[in-house]
Protein backbone atom coordinates (compact mmCIF):
# COMPACT_ATOMS: atom_id res chain seq x y z
CA UNK A 1 0.00 0.00 0.00
CA UNK A 2 1.61 3.32 -0.65
CA UNK A 3 0.05 6.49 0.87
CA UNK A 4 0.04 9.19 -1.29
CA UNK A 5 -0.91 12.21 1.18
CA UNK A 6 -1.95 12.24 4.46
CA UNK A 7 -4.07 15.25 6.22
CA UNK A 8 -4.98 15.71 10.15
CA UNK A 9 -7.58 18.52 11.40
CA UNK A 10 -7.38 19.80 14.76
CA UNK A 11 -9.87 21.14 16.69
CA UNK A 12 -8.83 24.79 17.80
CA UNK A 13 -11.95 26.90 19.25
CA UNK A 14 -15.41 25.80 20.31
CA UNK A 15 -17.98 27.82 20.52
CA UNK A 16 -21.58 28.13 22.16
CA UNK A 17 -23.95 30.30 22.61
CA UNK A 18 -26.06 30.11 25.78
CA UNK A 19 -29.20 31.61 26.69
CA UNK A 20 -28.81 33.26 30.20
CA UNK A 21 -31.96 32.47 31.21
CA UNK A 22 -32.26 28.70 31.20
CA UNK A 23 -28.19 27.88 31.02
CA UNK A 24 -28.55 25.73 28.06
CA UNK A 25 -26.86 25.88 24.55
CA UNK A 26 -28.75 27.40 21.77
CA UNK A 27 -28.58 24.73 19.24
CA UNK A 28 -30.98 26.47 16.32
CA UNK A 29 -27.46 28.22 15.16
CA UNK A 30 -25.62 28.77 12.00
CA UNK A 31 -22.17 30.10 11.26
CA UNK A 32 -21.81 33.43 8.86
CA UNK A 33 -19.65 33.42 5.65
CA UNK A 34 -16.23 34.97 7.54
CA UNK A 35 -13.20 35.07 5.31
CA UNK A 36 -10.75 32.50 6.80
CA UNK A 37 -6.84 32.18 6.06
CA UNK A 38 -6.46 28.76 4.24
CA UNK A 39 -6.46 25.57 5.88
CA UNK A 40 -8.81 26.76 8.48
CA UNK A 41 -12.83 26.36 8.30
CA UNK A 42 -15.77 26.47 11.12
CA UNK A 43 -19.02 24.47 11.36
CA UNK A 44 -22.12 23.52 13.52
CA UNK A 45 -21.74 20.51 15.37
CA UNK A 46 -24.43 19.55 17.97
CA UNK A 47 -25.03 23.16 19.14
CA UNK A 48 -21.99 24.01 18.59
CA UNK A 49 -19.51 25.89 16.71
CA UNK A 50 -16.34 23.41 16.22
CA UNK A 51 -13.17 25.80 14.41
CA UNK A 52 -10.54 23.66 12.98
CA UNK A 53 -7.21 23.52 11.56
CA UNK A 54 -6.42 21.17 8.78
CA UNK A 55 -2.32 20.07 9.55
CA UNK A 56 -1.27 22.24 6.21
CA UNK A 57 -2.38 25.44 7.28
CA UNK A 58 -0.02 28.23 7.33
CA UNK A 59 0.75 30.59 10.10
CA UNK A 60 -2.43 32.55 10.16
CA UNK A 61 -5.05 32.14 12.29
CA UNK A 62 -8.98 34.11 12.05
CA UNK A 63 -9.59 36.32 14.99
CA UNK A 64 -13.34 35.64 15.33
CA UNK A 65 -16.30 33.66 13.63
CA UNK A 66 -19.93 35.26 13.41
CA UNK A 67 -22.23 32.68 14.74
CA UNK A 68 -26.28 33.42 13.89
CA UNK A 69 -28.88 32.18 15.89
CA UNK A 70 -31.33 30.72 13.36
CA UNK A 71 -35.17 30.09 14.84
CA UNK A 72 -36.26 33.45 14.75
CA UNK A 73 -39.19 33.05 17.16
CA UNK A 74 -36.25 32.41 19.67
CA UNK A 75 -33.45 35.40 18.04
CA UNK A 76 -36.71 37.74 18.36
CA UNK A 77 -37.10 37.50 22.33
CA UNK A 78 -32.64 37.36 22.50
CA UNK A 79 -30.73 40.66 23.41
CA UNK A 80 -27.53 40.53 20.76
CA UNK A 81 -24.65 42.90 20.92
CA UNK A 82 -25.43 46.44 19.24
CA UNK A 83 -22.23 46.40 17.78
CA UNK A 84 -23.53 43.07 15.70
CA UNK A 85 -22.54 41.97 12.28
CA UNK A 86 -25.91 41.38 10.98
CA UNK A 87 -29.27 40.52 12.47
CA UNK A 88 -29.48 37.61 15.27
CA UNK A 89 -25.78 37.43 14.91
CA UNK A 90 -22.85 37.83 17.35
CA UNK A 91 -19.01 38.30 16.52
CA UNK A 92 -17.24 35.78 18.68
CA UNK A 93 -13.25 36.48 18.87
CA UNK A 94 -11.48 32.98 19.47
CA UNK A 95 -9.35 33.86 22.05
CA UNK A 96 -9.65 30.28 23.98
CA UNK A 97 -10.26 26.66 23.10
CA UNK A 98 -13.84 26.74 24.96
CA UNK A 99 -16.29 29.81 24.27
CA UNK A 100 -19.48 30.02 26.05
CA UNK A 101 -21.40 33.46 25.23
CA UNK A 102 -24.65 33.95 27.07
CA UNK A 103 -27.26 35.98 25.35
CA UNK A 104 -29.80 37.83 27.94
CA UNK A 105 -33.96 37.08 26.99
CA UNK A 106 -35.82 40.70 26.31
CA UNK A 107 -37.75 41.92 28.94
CA UNK A 108 -40.94 39.41 29.17
CA UNK A 109 -44.13 39.72 30.73
CA UNK A 110 -45.60 36.33 32.84
CA UNK A 111 -49.26 36.87 33.20
CA UNK A 112 -51.70 34.23 35.26
CA UNK A 113 -55.61 34.14 34.76
CA UNK A 114 -57.15 32.67 37.87
CA UNK A 115 -60.46 31.00 38.17
CA UNK A 116 -62.32 30.35 41.66
CA UNK A 117 -62.15 26.79 42.10
CA UNK A 118 -66.00 26.55 43.51
CA UNK A 119 -67.06 28.60 40.85
CA UNK A 120 -64.84 28.83 37.61
CA UNK A 121 -65.58 32.79 38.20
CA UNK A 122 -62.28 34.84 38.01
CA UNK A 123 -60.62 35.14 41.54
CA UNK A 124 -59.74 38.40 42.25
CA UNK A 125 -58.30 40.79 45.13
CA UNK A 126 -55.48 37.83 45.27
CA UNK A 127 -51.36 38.37 46.21
CA UNK A 128 -50.15 36.95 43.44
CA UNK A 129 -46.37 36.41 43.23
CA UNK A 130 -43.48 34.33 41.61
CA UNK A 131 -40.68 32.91 43.95
CA UNK A 132 -37.38 32.20 42.65
CA UNK A 133 -35.05 29.58 43.85
CA UNK A 134 -32.74 32.46 44.68
CA UNK A 135 -33.38 35.93 45.12
CA UNK A 136 -36.34 38.57 45.08
CA UNK A 137 -39.89 37.56 44.73
CA UNK A 138 -41.97 39.30 41.36
CA UNK A 139 -45.26 40.97 41.62
CA UNK A 140 -48.40 39.97 39.43
CA UNK A 141 -50.47 42.85 40.29
CA UNK A 142 -54.58 42.65 38.83
CA UNK A 143 -55.08 44.42 35.32
CA UNK A 144 -57.39 47.02 35.47
CA UNK A 145 -60.78 45.91 33.61
CA UNK A 146 -59.43 42.28 33.58
CA UNK A 147 -60.82 40.63 37.13
CA UNK A 148 -58.77 37.70 37.69
CA UNK A 149 -55.82 38.53 35.66
CA UNK A 150 -52.05 39.46 37.07
CA UNK A 151 -49.25 40.16 35.38
CA UNK A 152 -45.44 41.36 35.87
CA UNK A 153 -44.18 44.20 34.75
CA UNK A 154 -41.92 43.20 31.66
CA UNK A 155 -38.68 42.00 33.02
CA UNK A 156 -35.59 39.68 32.20
CA UNK A 157 -36.70 36.66 33.87
CA UNK A 158 -33.28 34.91 35.07
CA UNK A 159 -31.89 31.55 35.63
CA UNK A 160 -33.83 31.66 38.91
CA UNK A 161 -37.06 31.88 38.09
CA UNK A 162 -36.76 29.14 35.30
CA UNK A 163 -38.82 27.51 37.05
CA UNK A 164 -39.98 28.92 40.20
CA UNK A 165 -43.00 28.96 42.27
CA UNK A 166 -46.63 30.85 41.04
CA UNK A 167 -47.85 31.68 45.38
CA UNK A 168 -51.31 32.91 45.71
CA UNK A 169 -50.85 34.70 49.21
CA UNK A 170 -48.82 32.31 50.87
CA UNK A 171 -49.14 29.22 49.24
CA UNK A 172 -47.57 27.06 46.51
CA UNK A 173 -49.93 26.51 43.79
CA UNK A 174 -48.01 25.64 40.88
CA UNK A 175 -44.23 25.74 38.96
CA UNK A 176 -44.45 28.34 36.14
CA UNK A 177 -41.36 28.63 33.35
CA UNK A 178 -41.11 31.18 30.79
CA UNK A 179 -42.03 30.34 27.30
CA UNK A 180 -38.76 32.09 25.73
CA UNK A 181 -40.05 32.07 22.13
CA UNK A 182 -43.28 34.69 23.29
CA UNK A 183 -42.85 38.50 24.89
CA UNK A 184 -45.43 37.08 27.10
CA UNK A 185 -46.27 33.86 28.74
CA UNK A 186 -49.68 33.35 29.59
CA UNK A 187 -51.26 30.87 32.25
CA UNK A 188 -53.88 29.40 33.39
CA UNK A 189 -54.46 28.80 37.13
CA UNK A 190 -57.50 27.42 39.58
CA UNK A 191 -57.32 29.07 42.77
CA UNK A 192 -57.61 26.70 45.98
CA UNK A 193 -57.15 29.48 48.49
Amino acid sequence: MTVIAQSTTSLVNEVRLLHASTGKAIEAIAVRPTPWPPGWSARVVGGSVVVSRAGHAGTATPEFVDVAVTDAGLAAHLTFPPDAPAPSTVRVPLTAAHIDVSLAATPMVLTAILSDLGTGDPSVGKSVTVHPSAGANVTLTEVAGKPGTYSSAAREWGAAFNPADLRIGATTVRKVSMDFSRAETRIHVVDPT
